[in-house]
């Protein structure tokens, strides 16, 4: 729980004005997909993007096709810079314009280390991380926080340092009522306590099996019971595909990538040859899915310019 705290870093909210975490207190949301391929998105379009792992399990990592490799440090870097109160060290990706703050082991262990080294100050450890990334923000069009489920110190990390928050949902009442109620009682508490200038940009369905509107109203429904009447909900649903997905990971490709790796995919004849195995062809569901997530990266952008302009 945040408490009141003496000698509180002075933080630089205008530096912060354009980061955006995504967060869910439930796992296997997508969370981490959307934060890597909305940011992925965003640099391929000419926008200087960071993306910050904030995760001991490091699955951005995963999505971009680094993990275990040269550039995966396990989280080292962040967590020293977070814990010293330093400047984060961003590391390209290998993608124009996307920089990533490389998260892992070394993250899931910086609530202890901030505990220990500020005791009984609370709202002081919810500050560090953005204490280090206003260091650099100014350096980036675009922040993206990518937040662990069911970890409340470091989602009031990521909130601490944002000024809008995503939350991917699925349809089930778990992911709703525990992930999206979850996350909501942390947004609550780093609003009141640290950050008040935080706000919702908007939930999104992820993984939707279908677009019935059927669905999506009930999915509206029960978002409502835990935030209240008229919660922030995009148009934007990204659909469910397995085969997208595990490809996606195990080329370590964004799903956008993975639809232009598609266009080269083995012509039927090569594979009736055996000049081309099952290995290499890529699901054509990728342009879809690649297309709801473009979705949802222009209604963000269009959002929060938005509400910029009416503030």
């Amino acid at each position: 729980m945040l408490t009141d705290d003496a000698d509180m870093p002075v933080i630089d909210r205008e530096s912060l004005s354009r980061v955006v975490t995504f967060g869910n207190g439930k796992g296997g949301v997508g969370k981490t997909t959307v934060a890597s391929n909305t940011a992925g998105l965003a640099a391929a379009d000419d926008t200087t993007v960071l993306l910050i792992d904030l995760n001991g399990q490091g699955n951005v990592g995963r999505e971009l096709g680094y993990r275990e490799g040269p550039l995966d440090d396990d989280g080292q870097a962040l967590a020293d810079a977070v814990a010293e109160g330093t400047a984060l060290r961003p590391v390209s990706s290998g993608r124009p314009n996307l920089d990533v703050c490389v998260g892992g082991a070394a993250v899931g262990h910086l609530p202890s280390i901030l505990s220990n080294r500020y005791q009984f100050q609370a709202e002081r450890q919810a500050l560090m991380l953005a204490v280090s990334l206003q260091q650099v923000a100014g350096n980036y069009d675009l922040v993206v926080i990518d937040s662990p489920p069911e970890n409340p110190p470091l989602q009031q990390l990521a909130l601490a340092a944002a000024r809008w928050l995503v939350v991917p949902v699925k349809s089930d009442k778990a992911s709703i009522e525990d992930g999206l109620g979850g996350i909501a009682k942390q947004f609550a508490l780093v609003r009141k306590k640290v950050n008040p200038a935080l706000e919702l940009l908007g939930v999104v369905l992820f993984a939707s099996g279908s677009s019935s509107t059927a669905i999506r109203k009930d999915v509206r429904r029960d978002v409502e019971k835990v935030l209240g009447e008229g919660a922030p909900m995009f148009s934007a649903v990204i659909r469910h595909s397995e085969a997208v997905s595990r490809q996606a990971r195990e080329r370590g490709l964004l799903v956008h990538e993975l639809e232009q790796a598609a266009a080269s995919n083995p012509a039927f004849w090569q594979l009736r040859t055996g000049e081309a195995s099952r290995e290499q062809v890529v699901s054509t569901t990728s342009a879809s899915v690649a297309e709801d997530l473009a979705g949802l990266t222009r209604e963000m952008f269009s959002r929060i310019a938005a509400l910029e302009t009416s503030a």
